[in-house]
């Protein structure tokens, strides 16, 4: 025989295995109403050492002889009887076990492998199902008015989770449509195992589990300590399974309620606004001004607004490009013309309001995605950043197994990454991506207005962005500023095209006459 060692722990597991051909009455009443009487164990019947075995355990022999339980006579670990397992009312598998002492078991070679009682499935109706660990326990099931069965193999030292396994087969006579499935295993860490694996075999959105009170590790134990009552009660306040993300309303912690601020150009205040905890893209052909507006915007947020940004710069240089852009924009004339007083006041607000994330050249190290993310986690914890701007995307460094996923799914799911952390850090991301090269008009030699589906690699960035920009340089050197979506219009602007002229005095884009 093989051992079946169960170790009491406050966890909560299942113990054994049980089944047989009883369908209970629904009254919720201690009765025998409605078992199938089944012959087989008349030649061999229970003792009376048996029987009061079973008796001091709280098992009604009367319903125990009705289901086949038998004598197996003695055997060196002490009374010994035999659980047969039936289907369609034919003997398919029986376990031998032990009473007293020491628990073991063991059961008919090839014999089937189903859940104990599995013919009374059918007869579950709206009534939620008990799966028990062991045959006893889905034995005071069956007695105080459940319909129950028990899996025929007990609980595993170790969880064998998601992994393909032939271990579980016998789960394939529960039904898909069933609703509730309550999960009493025992309270140990085998049982804890069992849970675990029924759970995600099951479905954890239909499975509740049973907890027990102090000094009881199965319902065998609670119906000896409190009767059937005691049973109902426990299995009445039965919890669903954690899944996580689903949630009550109550249950959720508050979050702050992030404003929507102005960016600071008049002509666009009812398309655009930004908000920390947002994820926003920006597109437009190559030299049309996406970093220009960029820095405009970012200016404009810090001084108005009092955020800090932080730009992932992979094209301008943050010592040349963006400070000679800050500084004209924070004085309203090029540097140039600026004196060193002017310069060392601009260095030492923009110090103040924005940081830069910019990749070693000398390092060997990927820059990717979890690289960037963790230098932007620095900057909000740091700095206090209220927006990173990631400019360009396709600068970074895009490493993923090819033979695991597509493009198309790297870039969907680096995006969900960035959202995250948005929603996390409660901070704005913004990303500058380029458009896949664009046809010429071949009449007039003009680029097409790109849309965020023109983006290279993914039509994600239109699906799971909060906002997209469109930068598009016009022929009469204006420039279109196109909010091309806006997934809160209340908040954030509603779509819509504005013209603007860059003026390069003063780096600001201001409306056309």
């Amino acid at each position: 025989m093989e051992t079946e060692k169960h170790s009491a722990l406050n966890a909560h597991t299942p113990g054994e295995t049980s089944m047989s051909l009883v369908s209970p009455s629904r009254s919720r009443t201690d009765t025998l109403a409605g078992t199938v009487t089944i012959a087989g164990g008349a030649d061999r019947p229970l003792t009376q050492k048996q029987i009061d075995i079973l008796e001091g355990r709280g098992i009604n022999v009367e319903l125990a002889v009705r289901m086949g339980w038998r004598s197996a006579g003695r055997s060196g670990y002490g009374e010994t009887i035999e659980i047969p397992y039936y289907r369609g009312g034919r003997e398919v598998n029986c376990k031998t076990r032990s009473i007293e002492g020491e628990k073991r078991f063991h059961q008919v070679e090839g014999g089937e492998k189903c859940l104990y009682n599995v013919d009374a499935i059918r007869d579950v109706g709206d009534e939620p199902l008990i799966i028990t660990e062991g045959e006893m326990d889905s034995m005071i099931a069956l007695q105080c008015g459940y319909v129950a069965v028990s899996v025929p193999d007990g609980a595993p030292k170790d969880a064998i989770g998601d992994k393909q396994t032939v271990k579980y087969d016998y789960l394939r006579d529960v039904p898909p449509g069933l609703k509730k499935i309550i999960l009493a295993t025992d309270g140990d860490n085998a049982g804890a195992n069992l849970l675990h694996d029924l759970g995600i075999r099951l479905g954890k959105h239909r499975c509740q589990w049973v907890k027990y009170p102090p000094g009881c590790k199965d319902l065998n134990d609670v119906f000896k300590a409190w009767g059937s009552t005691g049973v109902r009660e426990i299995i009445a306040v039965a919890q669903y399974l954690h899944i996580d993300g689903l949630h009550r309303l109550s249950e959720l912690p508050p979050r702050p309620e992030m404003a929507a601020c102005d960016i600071g150009i008049a002509a666009m205040k009812d398309h655009l606004k930004l908000r920390p905890g947002d994820f926003s893209v920006m597109t437009g052909i190559p030299s049309h001004g996406k970093s220009t507006f960029a820095n405009q915007l970012a200016f404009n947020m810090a001084k108005n607004h009092g955020w800090h940004i932080c730009f992932a710069s992979f094209e301008q240089e943050p010592q040349t490009e963006h400070r000679k852009a800050l500084r004209t924009l924070y004085h309203g004339r090029p540097a140039y013309l600026q004196g060193n007083e002017d310069m060392t006041a601009a260095d030492r607000w923009i110090d103040e309001h924005f940081s830069f994330i910019v990749p070693d050249e000398d390092s060997n190290e990927w820059f990717d995605i979890a690289w960037l993310k963790d230098r932007m986690a620095a900057a909000v914890t740091r700095h206090n950043a209220k927006m990173i701007v990631i400019d360009p995307w396709n600068e970074l460094d895009h490493v993923f197994n090819s033979h695991e996923m597509t493009l198309t799914q790297y870039v969907g799911s680096s995006i969900k990454e960035l959202k995250r952390f948005a929603r996390r850090f409660i901070v704005h991301v913004m990303v500058i991506a380029h458009p896949a090269k664009l046809q010429k008009d071949k009449k007039d030699g003009t680029y097409p207005i790109p849309s965020a589906y023109d983006i290279s690699d993914s039509a994600h960035w239109y699906n799971k962005t909060d906002q997209i920009i469109v930068v598009h340089r016009t022929k009469a050197n204006n420039t279109l500023i196109r909010v091309a979506k806006s997934r809160y219009h209340y908040a954030l602007g509603k779509p819509g095209d504005v013209e603007l002229r860059f003026d390069d005095y003063t780096y600001r884009y201001e409306k056309t006459t």
